[in-house]
């Protein structure tokens, strides 16, 4: 099975961390976000894997190179941003008979992905069921999970099966002539070409969607939402283990879940819960909790809660929720 990884997108609902790094690059609990996405799919990526890249594609090349370079990994560029399937549409060299999965790398999804295939199925999705599903898309399902429609933001709460961005097809050419009807049809969403759309393609043609869930999918595309899936990431074990030991050792205080990278310098402060202090930062004389403190970055005198700290940044003072970006520096009275 095929495996096709759209990261191109900009990232702008993370600025300004985006200004200087590729959102999927971004720091969560002791991994980046395409990190942990690939470590989930690891049963998975045996076959070839595409990475769709576009904002920073060579910086995203190389880590992913130098981070799993047991991968037999491609690299296309999408040029252009028009849209999800615009993405896929950049690799259909790669679209055969074959199985396919697309997965989308703004978003990590746990999932039991070697049992995602159906073999009734000509394609299959994973959602996640939301509360509140009014600003996602959904799908609308029988009871045996076939998929009949997708309603993008719907106003009411009567289908709550969000798309969580994970995708599969039972032979990668009919995803191909899906794309290329919509492309040839001009069918656009807001000026983009949509995989939604190949899938409606895919259904006015007969095919058999059926709908799965994940375990988990965490959205990380908004600086608040970077904050929850740290925060579950860690409540499920992804943090530092010895992190107690370590801090009874160096004279400073844990309060779990947390990751404290070994690198990473504390003194004289409180960790936790749900802190993730990445390589190389030092923090000192400070309160950390509910937050991400990137690499290199530099905290003293500090309460922070809810704070997104980017990299190599020096922030004293007293601040408490705050988003800073790379190399910043912030200093308060």
């Amino acid at each position: 099975m095929k495996i096709i990884i759209p990261l191109a997108g900009f990232g702008t609902r993370m600025r300004p961390h985006t200004w200087s790094r590729a959102k999927p690059l971004l720091n969560v609990a002791g991994n980046t976000i395409i990190g942990h996405l690939l470590n989930f799919m690891n049963e998975i990526t045996t076959e070839e894997v595409i990475f769709v890249v576009g904002y920073k594609g060579d910086e995203i090349e190389a880590w992913i190179r130098a981070h799993y370079p047991h991968l037999n990994a491609h690299f296309v560029v999408q040029a252009e941003a028009l849209g999800q399937a615009h993405a896929i549409w950049m690799c259909r060299d790669f679209l055969d008979d074959g199985e396919v999965l697309v997965a989308f790398g703004d978003g990590i999804v746990e999932a039991r992905y070697t049992e995602i295939p159906e073999p009734d199925a000509d394609g299959v999705i994973l959602v996640q069921e939301m509360a509140d599903p009014r600003t996602f898309g959904v799908v609308v399902t029988d009871e045996k999970d076939v998929v009949h429609d997708f309603i993008e933001k719907p106003s009411t709460m009567e289908h709550k099966q969000v798309l969580a961005g994970i995708y599969w097809f039972k032979n990668g050419r009919l995803l191909h002539n899906a794309i290329q009807t919509i492309i040839e049809g001009n069918r656009q969403t807001k000026g983009e070409i949509y995989l939604v759309d190949a899938y409606k393609v895919m259904l006015e043609q007969g095919a058999v969607i059926k709908a799965k869930p994940t375990i988990f999918w965490l959205d990380a595309g908004k600086p608040d939402y970077m904050l929850s899936s740290n925060q579950k990431l860690l409540s499920l074990g992804y943090g530092t283990q010895d992190a107690i030991e370590r801090s009874t050792a160096e004279d400073f205080t844990v309060v779990p879940p947390v990751f404290i990278h070994e690198t990473a310098v504390i003194n004289q402060s409180v960790i936790g819960p749900f802190a993730s202090i990445e390589a190389g930062a030092i923090v000192k004389s400070s309160i950390v909790r509910n937050s991400i403190i990137d690499a290199g970055a530099h905290i003293e005198n500090c309460i922070l809660d809810e704070a997104l700290v980017g990299e190599n940044a020096r922030l004293t003072g007293q601040p408490k929720a705050m988003f800073i970006g790379d190399d910043s520096k912030v200093e308060i009275g």
